[in-house]
């Protein structure tokens, strides 16, 4: 005699099927999800790369390359070129604040490991508003470079007028921080930026011998650039500033202060190269 009635496990099963009925859609949704957000967040921060690309390009065609830029005979910028250069700075403000609010993050989660007893829920909320700020700083990054190269192609100065005025400008805060490492410590994209200033210095050296200085002119630059050569991770001057250079910021110290940003500063002397897709920071 047959027994009609279900087995033990048809309820089960047919539990299961329902449920993965009910989920199917969520389950698509959350496959869409998986796949869509990081094509978004690609494409978020490609754009301003590739914008920040092109723009650099236009920049070399009109001033040169970075190394390019040969700084006055004495060193020290002009007081119109220092204002160009501050022009440029303020337009960086927004993504100064965006930069430094991630870097705060970052340094609230680390100041846990300095705590004995740390409060679980608290390092957990902790890490997840670090991990969305950080989640942000790859668009905010290429929304820098893409203001850098605009703002300078705008004002009318070339990276390497940039490069240079920045690195006079702020010796003494970058000489009080961990930039000077970031920027031009042993790596590949920090010796690209110092053989660039070296380059700079060479040529502002060949314009003095040219132009007849005094010996004591050209003896002091081509010391520096002995210096730099010897050592991978000195910042130029980083001794004893020429004090033509120290008077010509001297009218404009306070601004220059208030525009420096230590959360941006590792990033500003970069420039960005296209490689197929992709954008590599140089």
């Amino acid at each position: 005699m047959w027994d009609d009635s279900p087995s033990p496990g048809g309820g089960v099963e047919e539990k299961n099927w329902g449920c993965l009925k009910q989920t199917a859609i969520g389950c698509g949704v959350l496959i869409v999800i998986a796949i869509v957000i990081p094509i978004v967040m690609a494409v978020m921060m490609m754009g301003p790369f590739n914008r920040a690309v092109d723009a650099r390009h236009a920049i070399e065609e009109r001033f040169g390359t970075q190394e390019a830029f040969v700084p006055p005979p004495s060193g020290a910028p002009s007081a119109n070129r220092i204002g160009v250069f501050l022009e440029v700075r303020r337009t960086f403000s927004e993504v100064c604040a965006d930069l430094s609010r991630a870097e705060q993050q970052v340094q609230k989660l680390e100041s846990f490991d300095d705590q004995d007893n740390v409060n679980t829920v608290d390092a957990l909320k902790q890490a997840l508003s670090t991990t969305k700020s950080m989640m942000g700083v790859g668009p905010v990054i290429g929304r820098f470079y893409e203001i850098r190269n605009q703002s300078l192609l705008d004002a009318g100065m070339g990276l390497g007028e940039f490069t240079y005025i920045f690195t006079v400008a702020y010796r003494d805060r970058l000489l009080g921080g961990p930039e000077p490492y970031m920027l031009f410590g042993p790596s590949p994209i920090n010796r690209r930026v110092r053989r660039a200033l070296l380059t700079m210095l060479e040529s502002q050296l060949a314009v003095l011998q040219s132009e007849g200085s005094t010996e004591a002119e050209i003896a002091a630059l081509e010391a520096e650039i002995a210096a730099m050569e010897a050592d991978e991770g000195r910042i130029p001057w980083q001794d004893e500033i020429p004090p033509a250079i120290t008077e010509a910021f001297t009218p404009y110290r306070a601004e220059l202060d208030e525009l420096y940003c230590p959360a941006m500063a590792p990033l500003e002397l970069m420039i960005n190269e296209k490689h197929g897709p992709a954008v590599e920071s140089l």
